[in-house]
């Protein structure tokens, strides 16, 4: 997608966002994410200078202009775990609280403890990261499909 595309496209989703809102944003192979919280602003699990997991262990919970969380990537209103997992939501304006009381909160573990956890934490008390879940079945597929070409090789 072309970058004035891109740009066009964020512009049209901040302008639908409302405080507590889930902002998924897409990084190619797996989406950041984040709670929006008003006047351009979201809170999100990130590394201490906003840049990159090298050292994912500085991780911390931070508020950043939403633009400059997007960047050159898509971003997107994204609360379908309620429906997905038939969770029931907190109010927007809890939702914002509970984002807000964690800011400073260092920490950060791919499997268990990531920026997905953080804002489905924030928005429905429960840590829910469906793009581990799904990496961790597709590798399970995988390993299935692989041992049992094993097996039929061996025979």
């Amino acid at each position: 997608m072309a970058m004035a595309s891109i740009q066009g496209h964020n512009d049209s989703v901040l302008l639908s966002l409302e405080p507590g809102d889930q902002v998924e944003f897409e990084r190619g192979i797996y989406s950041h994410w984040g709670v929006y919280i008003g006047d351009g602003y979201v809170i999100h699990l990130a590394s201490v200078d906003g840049q990159g997991f090298s050292k994912a262990e500085k991780a911390v919970i931070r508020k950043d202009k939403i633009k400059d969380v997007a960047k050159n990537c898509r971003m997107n209103k994204n609360n379908s775990k309620k429906e997905k997992h038939r969770l029931k939501a907190y109010s927007k304006s809890e939702i914002v609280k509970r984002a807000t009381s964690q800011l400073g909160k260092t920490g950060y573990n791919l499997i268990a403890s990531n920026c997905e956890h953080f804002a489905s934490w924030c928005c429905y008390d429960i840590e829910i990261s469906d793009q581990v879940t799904e990496g961790i079945e597709l590798t399970a597929k995988a390993a299935h499909m692989f041992f049992n070409w094993l097996l039929e090789k061996s025979e």
